[in-house]
């Protein structure tokens, strides 16, 4: 497919550089709570220096600071912090503070509270804690956003507004009953759509009127597939009608001044990719488990880097050190923190931010990991760390920001489809839709391809490869769409319980694929879930195309019928043993891959290496084991990210002589990096005539 050429923008114009610093809380060093004095204020800027920290995201937590009552607003504090932020050339990414609302507020106005599924009003505490239909709520919190952007809105510091803090609260109040059934009448015009759409005949469900809709619970109606799909989309809406009503006011007080919130990855109930058009910046906060292979966290920064189609984003929290919420909470070995920064900013991020600056001094995570822990001062381990790769990426310049991944291959999610999967009643429980996702994923990973991770309704025409690993819910216009990009050149891939239902959960009759059939060339008359204990095996034949031998296959097998398509390998076991197990379907200009069953991961692994073989798409290097090797470009530029992720090293040879960013060292034919290193190679101008450069 055409590859067009990079425009590299800036995400943050005030900045040209790359971000580094984190959340700074310096409310809770204030004489107010009784904890120190001012003074530590100005040792914080000392040491931030020391660290090269360019941005302090401010007040993510603050509103009680900021407004004690519900008539007083006490922006003193925040006036210095400001002030001494500009002195000392450090940007502000100031905070609306509006993640946890204060105790007099739940106690003036208790229905902001939300109400739980079993339909009991939680009490105040936490954060994220409110009902995100309450008006109360949305009056107060917008109060607080125009009295912020109305006094900082030219402040020197500001760089960019942060809305809220990871978005997620759920309500099933009888509010929230009202708002949704509105939401209803305007997403489907009658109450007989929505009938027809939920398919309420079943069990005697149907809905007479409006106001028999309440939201799903144990003690509800648990049963009816569309109402807990719909609302799963509903409260992820009034998440994001929260976000707009404070980004609009920050957007009409201080034009030009980005505006974002921090998503947390595969956060399962919110559509991040309906939130998207409304953030100018993506954000978000990265915490990968000690065990998560390089892979998962590669495929959640490709994730957020394709909500905004590849625009460069920002990583806006990490840990330097440790978490405190996970069972056990292990400290980052020495070069990880390092390694799994530059990772980010290889899959696109223009941001190296931490989660905090100072350690709390006490509350629910006093022993999360800080950049400045409890001893105070800049002599650890962590702070030493952190500042050298502040004065590394100091270094760099900022020739790599606003540079993009370009990609050929696209892997198709969407969370509506993963909520239809795991909250679908049957036909099995072992469905985990992101795992899938990954399986298909790690592939593509392990030969060092760029992947962009985009929603089914996205064009495709720019992408050679498409894969869609479980792609359940296929509405016809997605079906259309994907049988035109086969039909002009496209490779499409899909994978068992695909095109089962449409977007209202309601079964294709004629059976699956559904919309994707004719692309696929098949029928599926039935599908066999497996318990555990049960496997099967698939049977490739020596044709070429895929190794010759028997494979594993376990969890799920579709017993397919082929209408045009043809069979590469068989099921080998029961009674379904001789049907198509993976079958390839030639249509227009294009094909179309389908597998049947839940592969091991060796023929996967083949099965996507043909592919990318076939398309002549290869990595920007080829390296050992455990390197991860990415390209970003624009505006003519091109940096080649090398990751180690070994704990020994390797040698990864060079297409031409390369020159490495972080060292200015000179490679002519290979670079050695060590255990957990990195390195940032730039082509090195061809010698001219006479010898020069």
């Amino acid at each position: 497919m055409q590859q067009h050429p990079i425009k590299v923008e800036p995400l943050t114009p005030r900045l040209p550089a790359f971000h580094f610093g984190g959340d700074y809380n310096p409310e809770q060093w204030t004489p107010t709570f009784g904890y120190e004095d001012e003074t530590i204020w100005k040792e914080d800027m000392r040491i931030m220096q020391l660290a090269s920290v360019n941005v302090a995201t401010i007040g993510v937590f603050a509103w009680v600071s900021l407004q004690p009552d519900e008539h007083t607003f006490t922006f003193g504090w925040l006036d210095r912090v400001m002030d001494m932020l500009s002195e000392h050339s450090i940007f502000a990414c100031l905070a609306t503070g509006t993640a946890a609302q204060p105790a007099w507020l739940s106690a003036a106005y208790p229905d902001v509270l939300p109400v739980d599924e079993q339909r009991l009003r939680r009490g105040h505490g936490n954060r994220q804690n409110y009902c995100p239909t309450s008006p109360d709520f949305r009056r107060l919190s917008r109060g607080l956003a125009w009295h912020l952007a109305e006094r900082y809105h030219d402040h020197p510091a500001l760089l960019l507004w942060h809305v809220s803090n990871e978005y997620g609260p759920r309500c099933c109040c009888d509010r929230c009953a009202a708002r949704f059934r509105d939401w209803l009448q305007a997403r489907y015009g009658s109450l007989e759509e929505v009938n027809r759409r939920w398919v309420t005949a079943f069990w005697s469900h149907t809905y007479t009127a409006w106001e028999q809709i309440i939201p799903p619970g144990p003690y509800t109606e648990p049963s009816i597939q569309g109402l807990l799909l719909d609302y799963q989309r509903f409260m992820s809406d009034m998440n994001l009608e929260c976000y707009r009503g404070e980004a609009e006011i920050l957007h009409r007080l201080s034009p030009g001044v980005p505006v974002t919130t921090n998503f947390m990855g595969f956060y399962k109930p919110l559509d991040y990719y309906s939130w998207a058009p409304d953030l100018d910046v993506i954000s978000w906060d990265s915490y990968p488990q000690r065990s998560d292979p390089p892979s998962a966290v590669a495929l959640r920064h490709d994730l957020m880097r394709g909500l905004k189609a590849g625009q460069s984003w920002l990583l806006m929290e990490q840990t330097p050190s440790q978490v405190q919420w996970a069972a056990q909470n292990p400290l980052k070995r020495p070069g990880v923190m390092r390694l799994l920064s530059y990772q980010a900013v290889a899959r696109g991020s223009d941001a190296v931010l931490y989660f905090q600056w100072r350690q709390s001094r006490g509350s629910a995570e006093k022993y999360h990991g800080a950049i400045v822990s409890h001893a105070g001062h800049e002599h650890t381990r962590v702070f030493r760390e952190v500042a050298a790769l502040g004065a590394e990426l100091k270094a760099l310049g900022n020739g790599i920001l606003g540079t993009r991944l370009p990609a050929r291959v696209a892997l198709v999610f969407s969370w509506p489809n993963w909520w239809n999967i795991e909250y679908t009643p049957g036909p099995s429980s072992s469905l985990h839709y992101v795992e899938e996702v990954l399986h298909y994923y790690r592939p593509l990973w392990e030969r060092n391809i760029a992947v962009d991770v985009v929603p089914p309704e996205r064009d495709l025409s720019g992408y050679d490869l498409v894969v869609a690993p479980l792609m359940n819910m296929v509405s016809a216009e997605q079906g259309a769409a994907i049988e035109r990009y086969v039909q002009n050149g496209g490779t499409f891939v899909s994978t068992y319980f695909s095109g089962v239902v449409d977007e209202s959960d309601r079964a294709w009759l004629g059976g699956a694929p559904g919309p994707l059939r004719r692309t696929l060339g098949l029928w599926v008359e039935e599908f066999d879930p497996l318990e555990p204990d049960m496997t099967n095996c698939v049977i490739v034949q020596a044709d070429g195309r895929l190794p010759e031998g028997s494979y594993t296959c376990k969890l799920w097998c579709d017993l397919v019928h082929l209408e045009g398509a043809n069979a590469l390998a068989s099921f080998g076991d029961d009674f379904y043993a001789g049907l198509p197990a993976i079958t390839e379907h030639r249509l227009g200009r294009g094909r179309a891959i389908y597998v049947a069953t839940h592969l091991e991961l060796e023929l996967v692994a083949s099965l996507v290496g043909a592919l990318l073989d076939d398309l002549g798409i290869t990595a920007p290097l080829q390296g050992p084991e455990g390197v991860e090797v990415t390209r970003r470009e624009g505006d003519g530029r091109s940096y080649t990210f090398v990751l180690n992720h070994n704990l020994f090293s390797v040698n990864v040879l060079l297409p031409t002589t390369m020159r490495n960013l972080l060292t200015g060292a000179r490679h002519e034919k290979e670079v050695l990096l060590p255990a957990r290193e990195v390195a940032i190679l730039v082509t090195e101008p061809s010698p001219s005539l006479d010898g020069t450069a």
